[in-house]
């Protein structure tokens, strides 16, 4: 039934988009030059082909690292860009018919200096590391990077557009060793983890690192200009990769998750304890469609065991973003990072009527379960880049339908649907241009099974770069589209900005707009719509300061105008000023102001659908500062202050930030964050369609306003104990704490401001009504072991608490004892994840004769 579905969504709306799609794409493969920098004049080795074995052991015992051609003379970066690096580096590039291997040499007069704290994977840590990219298409802005430290842990990411997403995960295999001389690295990289066009004589773009962490220096292989922009087009050449062919690129992961979840509900009268149990099972698969493309599922996925959203009280007009933590929306999804037009939180997520049920409650009705997800069935990733540059992903998910259940005070129960069956997805092209410039075109569709709309939304996407990478002009263009019944609604918005980008000095200009209909949201996020605006931005960026004790320092300076699309009315305008300096102690230092000199307005907060009220924001200034010590010493902090104030008026907010980190050994560190946010006499929406009858002075029309104090403390702790490369426990401890109060009540007026009225927001019984204290408590607890290539046992156990009181008397310590009493879930759960790789089944079958 779900391959029927999937079938009838995409023959529906990729028929009629088609025809375009095509065109597009049989543009785009007019062949272009990636890079802006000829072959002759970057560095370059020759690859050297394996005719035996290598053991990976970090040993470099073998004959070939001796006869294999040395990559050195290393460039620093930082502390000082241009300066040859502090130690030799030789580094050899060996390959065979199945796997690339790179031998490194990182020479170190003082071996037992290196740095080599443990971490979990994917984290560097404080440690000394090594690093490769590989651009095998040689396009001046993608390809793969594959880190291992001096503890042998390992990091890789996958990078579109000169950005890294370190998400991507690859099995790969490598080995540190540490001698008197310095360490060494063994790296094998399967061609399995890698993207390359068919050929038989090849050369491809490849670059190596090397940080020596005590001294905080990272230098290069080839040498990489810190005040151009983008680095990838700066990497070398490995010529000389013959006769080499993609392999069959097929694995499964099959998975067993088991859960036990309790409830400890002091409300109860009866057993304040409940428990229950759950099973499940699924599979991931990725297959090489070709030499460049790959094709990724996920059936049945569980999410359980992922970490805990950090959730706030939102009383402001627009949604809250979370991040997005689970795998299979995380990895290889960069094609799709365009335009906020894919938001993969979307699915699986809030269904779709969710806050209508308590609008349909008939008398005597209460709501036993309303879940806030939907149920993923599964979940379809092809994505790759052929030979002339050109990207193309496409994506698409199923969610099921979801219910909520509701009693009758008789005990009769019923159902209202509150997510239909939903099918989800996306379509992007992607095209390399000389330069380093690229052009793209995404297109999102989201189709629901009954009555409920559909929706669509198109997007073009820009940047044009100089030969010489120093000028650009960049945009984009979006057309969203809602299909009802009666009628489409269209939105649309654009953005286009020119600028400089590399050199000491840079500035930017731009305009964009959003139209009041313009809606990406049912699969991409956006905050509001309804705005147009012009910017323009400058700054300094001196990376060689005179001064000997200095490292780095910029001053960088943004000024924004912004009116609504609809009324063409004035909304804000603002200058931005910030600074950085960076000491060669790693000491570091910045100092930011935002200053509104004129009155704004805010036609967000009443929240009236035609934009017609507006809250009135006096004159404000905005100032404050951070400092950050040095991250290679056991215990390291950063501090921030911020300070906002209002001429002639008593509203003013204040922010404090403590971050201190502790590292007792190379695997046991703990990590504290404390932020602090006091906000006095600050306006905000509280209520609508109230009249007379219920506040005395308030009209039909009126806006009921609130002036609040609002304190909000959170603090978390996280704490990782590595025992080896393979084996690590994390911990997360979280505690939000938001206490409101309102100190009056009144009507918003037709200059914006509020207008106080005989209320003091208490129900009958004196009790406040709008007040709150909040309380959200969350336990993240991991161990995980690696016990196998790409498989992996993972034993988590999560804590919740949630609580809403009106205790607003207690200071923070008597309000975090008093949290335990509240109502609480655990759920402790074990995973166990085994990796299939077709390669390791059948050997055989892959090796040439």
């Amino acid at each position: 039934m779900q391959i029927r579905l999937f079938l009838r969504f995409v023959s529906i709306y990729y028929m009629k988009e088609f025809r375009c799609i095509l065109a597009f794409v049989f543009l785009l493969s007019i062949p272009v030059a990636g890079s802006c920098l000829t072959s002759d004049s970057l560095k370059n080795i020759p690859a050297m082909r394996l005719s035996g074995s290598i053991s990976v052991d970090g040993k470099l015992s073998e004959q070939i690292w001796i006869n294999a051609e040395k990559a050195t003379s290393f460039i620093q970066t930082e502390p000082v860009p241009g300066k040859p690096s502090s130690f030799n580096t030789e580094v050899a590039f060996v390959y065979d018919n199945n796997a690339v291997y790179i031998g490194a040499k990182l020479f170190d007069p003082e071996p037992e200096k290196i740095l080599h704290e443990m971490s979990l994977r994917d984290d560097i840590g404080n440690a000394d590391n090594f690093g490769v990219f590989i651009d095998s298409y040689k396009s001046g802005l993608n390809g793969f990077m594959f880190y291992v430290t001096a503890s042998g842990i390992q990091l890789e990411s996958v990078v579109t557009n000169n950005e890294d997403d370190t998400n991507w995960n690859a099995i790969w295999e490598s080995a540190v060793s540490i001698d008197e001389q310095g360490w060494n690295v063994e790296i094998r990289i399967p061609y399995s983890a890698l993207r390359f066009p068919a050929g038989d004589d090849q050369e491809w773009k490849v670059q190596f690192t090397r940080e020596i962490r005590r001294f905080r220096e990272t230098s290069f292989w080839s040498p990489i200009d810190p005040t151009i922009a983008g680095w990838v087009q700066q990497s070398g050449l490995v010529r000389g990769i013959k006769n080499i062919k993609s392999p069959v690129r097929l694995s499964l992961t099959p998975y067993v998750s088991g859960y036990l979840n309790t409830t400890f509900d002091p409300a109860s009268q009866d057993n304040k304890w409940t428990s229950g149990t759950a099973y499940s099972a699924g599979l991931d698969l990725k297959y090489g469609i070709n030499d460049g493309f790959t094709l990724d599922m996920t059936l049945i996925p569980d999410f359980g065991q992922v970490i805990s959203d950090k959730k706030v009280l939102n009383l402001g007009p627009f949604e809250v973003f979370f991040a997005e933590n689970r795998q299979f929306f995380t990895e290889g999804t960069e094609l799709f990072n365009k335009g906020q037009m894919f938001y993969s939180r979307r699915i699986g997520g809030q269904p779709l009527h969710y806050f209508d049920v308590y609008s349909q409650l008939r008398d005597g009705e209460n709501v036993i379960s309303n879940p806030e997800t939907t149920q993923l069935y599964n979940a379809t990733k092809i994505s790759g880049r052929t030979s002339k540059g050109t990207g193309i992903g496409f994506f698409n998910a199923i969610v099921g339908e979801q219910f909520a259940t509701l009693r009758h005070e008789n005990g009769a129960e019923r159902r209202i649907k509150t997510n239909p069956i939903t099918n989800y997805n996306a379509l992007v092209v992607d095209q390399n241009l000389k330069n380093n410039s690229f052009v793209s075109i995404m297109n999102s569709n989201v189709y629901r099974l009954g009555e409920d709309y559909d929706a669509n939304t198109t997007g073009t996407f820009f940047t044009f770069k100089t030969k010489d990478q120093k000028y650009f002009v960049s945009g984009n263009g979006i057309l969203s589209r809602q299909f009802y019944e009666e009628n489409t609604v269209r939105g649309h918005t654009y953005n286009i900005s020119l600028g400089k980008a590399s050199g000491n000095w840079t500035y930017e200009a731009g305009h964009g707009l959003e139209s009041d209909q313009y809606d990406p949201n049912d699969l991409g996020f956006l905050y509001s719509p309804n705005e147009k605006y012009y910017y323009v931005s400058g700054g300094y960026n001196q990376f060689k300061p005179k001064n000997p004790k200095l490292q780095q320092f910029s001053i960088n300076a943004f000024t924004n105008y912004a009116r609504l699309y609809k009324p063409d009315v004035f909304n804000d305008f603002s200058i931005n000023v910030q600074s950085f300096v960076l000491f060669k102690s790693r000491f570091a230092f910045g100092l930011n102001t935002r200053l509104e000199p004129f009155l704004t307005y805010d036609y967000f907060e009443p929240r009236t659908p035609d934009f017609s009220r507006f809250l009135t924001w006096p004159k404000n200034y905005r100032f404050g500062g951070f400092v950050s010590s040095d991250y290679r010493k056991p215990f390291a902090f950063d501090m921030g202050i911020g300070h906002r104030f209002f001429i002639n008026d008593v509203r003013k907010y204040t922010n404090i930030t403590f971050d201190p980190r502790f590292r007792f050994s190379d695997k046991f560190s703990l990590f504290f964050s404390t932020a602090i946010s006091d906000i006095k006499h600050e306006p905000g929406y509280v209520d609508r369609y109230l009249t007379q009858t219920d506040i005395p002075g308030l009209g039909q029309d009126d806006i009921l306003m609130g002036v609040r104090n609002r304190l909000i403390i959170e603090n978390s702790v996280s704490g990782r104990y590595i025992f080896n490369s393979l084996m690590g426990i994390n911990l997360r401890i979280r505690h939000y704490w938001d206490k409101v109060r309102y100190q009056h009540f009144g009507r918003l007026d037709e200059e914006g401001f509020v207008y106080t009225l005989p209320f003091d927001g208490k129900d009958r019984d004196g009790n406040p009504v709008y007040d709150r204290n909040v309380n959200i408590f969350n336990i993240d607890l991991q161990y995980n072991w690696r016990f196998a290539p790409g498989s992996d046992i993972i034993i988590v156990w999560k804590n919740q608490i949630f609580s809403s009181d009106a205790e607003y008397s207690r200071d923070y310590l008597q309000n975090l004892s008093g949290l335990f009493g509240s109502l609480q879930t655990n759920n402790f759960s074990v995973r166990v994840l085994y990796y299939l790789d077709y390669l390791y089944l059948f050997p055989r079958k892959n090796q040439e004769s």
